[in-house]
Order: C-alpha cells, then sequence, then structure tokens
C-alpha cells in the first residue's frame, strides 16, 4: 500500500469526515491518489458502493492508470463511445469506479441519475473549475447528480480562474444546491468590492467546505525561477501588428452603444488575432516565410540552454500551426508534441518519452492539452512561446515539472512581444492569480475583457494595458 504524505493524509481525513467538500491542492500534490484511497476506504468497509469519476476527456486512462497502481482490487470501467455503449455501462456496469468526461456527464444526465440511484456512489468532479460557469451545461448537470451523490468530492487547484463566481458554482454543487453564500450575484458583489470584514467573513463560510495546501506548504520543491524575454518586433512584423491594431480601434470609435455591445461580446476573437499576429503572422496569412521575432529569440534561448547535454526543455504554445511549425524548426532536438489532434489514448505514452528517452530533449505542447494529468519532471526549463487570457491552464502548466520527483530549480521563461497584447495578457494572468489566492486564503481585481467600455477597449489596444479596479 502507498505511503501516504501527511498533506494527504489530512486530505483523506477531510473527504471522508465531511463527506462533501473542494480538495484545492495545487498541482502536484496528488488530489488524485487522495480521493481513490478515500473511496478505497469507503469501499472496503462496505460504505460506499461505487465512485464515479468525472473529468476532462484528456485524463480518463490517467485515472485508469492511478486507480491500477494505488488501488489495483477495484475494478474499473470507461463510459465513452457512442451513446448506445455508453448508456449501456451506466445501466449494467458492476465496476466500483465508473469514469467518464464533462462532455459525456452533461449528455447523459438521465442514465448517470439511474446509475446514482442503485448504489452509495461518491461522486468525484476532477478539475472541477469545468463546472465553474453556473449557466453551463456542464455545471447544470453536476448540480443535477450532487443532490444524488452520498459523497462528492471536488478536485482542483485552480478552482478559481476569472471571478468570485467560479468558487461560488463549485461550493453549490458540494453543498448539493444549500450553499451558505447566500446569493450568487450578492456574493460576487461583496467579495469584489464589499468592506474587509464582509469579504473575511464569505471567505471564512465558504473555507468550511475547502482544503487548500501549497506546494510550499507541503513539499520541499526546488526554487522557481521566472525571467519574461522582451521581444522587439522586426519591422515587417510590427507593421502588419500595428495596421490590424489601428484599424479595430477607428471601427471601434464609429461604434454606436448598441454596436459596441456585439462586439464587446466577440473581443476576444479580435484579440486573439493580434496576438496571433505579435506571435507567428502565418496564422493569418500562411504564406508569409519570414522568420517572426519571437522565433529569432527563441533561436537564441533553446541554443544556450540545449548547449548543456542531458538539458530538456517544455515549449508551450497556444497555436496548433505554431507547434508543428516549431516541431519542424527544432527537430535536432528530437522533439514530442501534445495537442488537441494528437489522440488522448497516445499522450501519455509521449508523455513517458519525454521523461525517459535522452535523446527526446523537447517537448512542444499546448496548455489545453498538456497542461494537466501529466509528470514532465525531466525538463528543469520551461518557455511559453504564447499566452492566452486563461489562468487556469497558465497556472496548471507551471505545474506539470514543479512538482513530486523534480530535484533541480526550474526556470519559466515567458516570451513576450513588446508594445503588443502580449503585455496586457501578462497583466491579467497577474490580477487573476491574485484574486484567486485572496478566495482561497493563499487582494486584486480582474476585469474581464468583455466587460470593458469602449475606451477602456481602445486604451487596451493602443496602450496594451488593463483598467484599474
Amino acid at each position: 500500500m502507498t505511503q501516504l504524505m501527511p498533506h494527504q493524509v489530512e486530505g483523506v481525513d477531510f473527504l471522508l469526515t465531511r463527506r462533501a467538500g473542494l480538495l484545492a491542492f495545487e498541482q502536484g500534490l496528488g488530489k488524485t491518489l487522495v480521493a481513490i484511497d478515500g473511496f478505497r476506504r469507503l469501499h472496503q468497509s462496505g460504505e460506499a458502493g461505487r465512485m464515479l469519476v468525472i473529468c476532462p476527456n484528456s485524463l480518463k486512462r490517467n485515472w485508469v492508470a492511478e486507480l491500477a497502481r494505488f488501488a489495483p482490487t477495484l475494478t474499473v470501467q470507461i463510459a465513452e463511445g457512442t451513446p448506445q455503449k455508453r448508456r449501456k455501462v451506466f445501466a449494467q456496469t458492476a465496476a466500483a469506479v465508473v469514469i467518464t468526461s464533462y462532455e459525456t456527464a452533461r449528455a447523459e444526465i438521465t442514465a448517470i441519475l439511474a446509475l446514482l440511484a442503485r448504489a452509495p456512489t461518491a461522486l468525484v468532479l476532477d478539475e472541477s473549475h469545468a463546472a465553474k460557469n453556473w449557466r453551463s451545461f456542464t455545471s447544470t448537470a453536476a448540480r443535477h447528480f450532487a443532490p444524488h451523490s452520498a459523497w462528492r468530492w471536488l478536485l482542483s487547484g485552480t478552482p478559481v480562474t476569472n471571478s468570485p463566481a467560479d468558487l461560488f458554482t463549485q461550493i453549490d454543487i458540494v453543498t448539493a444546491g444549500k450553499t451558505p453564500l447566500g446569493d450568487m450575484d450578492a456574493f460576487v458583489a461583496d467579495m469584489e468590492e464589499g468592506t474587509p470584514s464582509r469579504r473575511a467573513e464569505l471567505r471564512e463560510r465558504a473555507g468550511e467546505f475547502i482544503l487548500r495546501r501549497t506546494k510550499e506548504q507541503c513539499l520541499d520543491l526546488p526554487d522557481k525561477m521566472f525571467a519574461d524575454v522582451m521581444v522587439e518586433l522586426p519591422q515587417w512584423q510590427r507593421s502588419l501588428y500595428d495596421d490590424v491594431r489601428d484599424s479595430i480601434v477607428a471601427e471601434l470609435r464609429t461604434m454606436t452603444g448598441e454596436q459596441y455591445k456585439v462586439f464587446a461580446s466577440t473581443a476576444l476573437v479580435r484579440l486573439t488575432r493580434l496576438a496571433q499576429l505579435a506571435s507567428n503572422p502565418a496564422l493569418i496569412a500562411p504564406t508569409e516565410t519570414r522568420t517572426p521575432g519571437k522565433w529569432a529569440e527563441l533561436d537564441s534561448i533553446l541554443g544556450d540552454i540545449m548547449s548543456v547535454p542531458g538539458r530538456k526543455v517544455i515549449l508551450w504554445s497556444i497555436y496548433v500551426e505554431t507547434i508543428e511549425a516549431l516541431a519542424k524548426r527544432y527537430a535536432a532536438h528530437h522533439p514530442v508534441t501534445i495537442y488537441g489532434a494528437v489522440e488522448a489514448t497516445e499522450r501519455q505514452a509521449i508523455a513517458g518519452r519525454f521523461q525517459d528517452d535522452a535523446e527526446t530533449r523537447l517537448m512542444i505542447a499546448n496548455p489545453a492539452a498538456a497542461g494537466t494529468g501529466f509528470t514532465l519532471t525531466a525538463a528543469a526549463f520551461t518557455i511559453y512561446e504564447s499566452l492566452s487570457w486563461r489562468y487556469d491552464y497558465y497556472a496548471q502548466s507551471q505545474d506539470r515539472n514543479h512538482r513530486i520527483g523534480q530535484d533541480k530549480t526550474v526556470t519559466y521563461i515567458r516570451v513576450i512581444a513588446a508594445d503588443t497584447i502580449d503585455e496586457a495578457m501578462v497583466e491579467a494572468l497577474r490580477r487573476k492569480a491574485d484574486m484567486a489566492a485572496d478566495l482561497l486564503g493563499d487582494d486584486g481585481g480582474a476585469p474581464r475583457v468583455v466587460d470593458l467600455s469602449r475606451d477602456q477597449m481602445c486604451d487596451l489596444l493602443l496602450h496594451n494595458r488593463m483598467p484599474s479596479g
């Protein structure tokens, strides 16, 4: 039997004693092991008949592997495939653990409710921030399942990624609709604008259902080092960027109030276009063959790092075409790639190759596909070629190689295009980190792009800064 670390023992006790809670351990502290061991004890004592794990599609087989490692006596079945196949699993399975995806869960609410009715069940929502949006189908499905589950365990290292509403929704699931936090709109308003005493009161109420532990509290891990490399765009790339930016600003200044409301709802699409131009203009103009400023800088950074034998690097990019192009550019380092088009069933083997094969010195990946569920401690260097507005992707990707098993100082390098939307993304991510830390007890605000006024949007585009407040 695996010997649990003290914080993991604390986590098991928390889940079993409370029966329902949000295990907000940082990535790499063993949330999956805690849930598995908690259920193993319940199943062994006869209290629980089944554990239903709902997780991102990419993590289903991670759960199978972890169960085989930590609780090999538990039978496991995945509910996936065609509607007929997955409904058959839900209707007929005798497995102690059933694993399915959030996509399947929201499509098969009736079948899952029938499954929950057949035995006392521990419901596990892995990466539970997937259900943070109150109005989403995923959240609705989870709130349907919660009252019918004897145990409700939510697991997330980044439960708050955009606003206090993220936390409210997850606490509502934990409490099966009996949240002590009051009305959601009032909760959000109080957490964003209320008095310090009111915010402290709400944090205390929410904290009853949360066990938050950070790596600094639990592990003796090497240090993290951060470096931002500012890149001046070559003139041809700067001209492309400025032309698109200026055309958006000119369009904004002619809009009526109603026209701007329509624009604001899709603003991220336009901002993404600017981020692509700052990263790799070929994403917008496929015939473009000139070397982007960031890539020239990457050549230098990777050259320096790889000059020392044995070093490995994780290179994160948001864009598929960029990942594919960089894999060709750096073929000498025998890179492996993980992004959306790579089959989920193949990803663990790819990560294993990066970990174990001395010739495979570079992994190029998308945080949305490889930011969770993988151990990549063979790399002590992480480079961000591009960023997104998603704080959860950013935070989770950092923890792929700063976790149990890492024995070297980990260096994180962000390659940022100077005087572009990149600078606003960096500021937005910082604010979201501050907000999450404040809510979880680890002050700051996190204005959403969609909430910006027209003047604020113009200021963002022209000066690359988020509004204060």
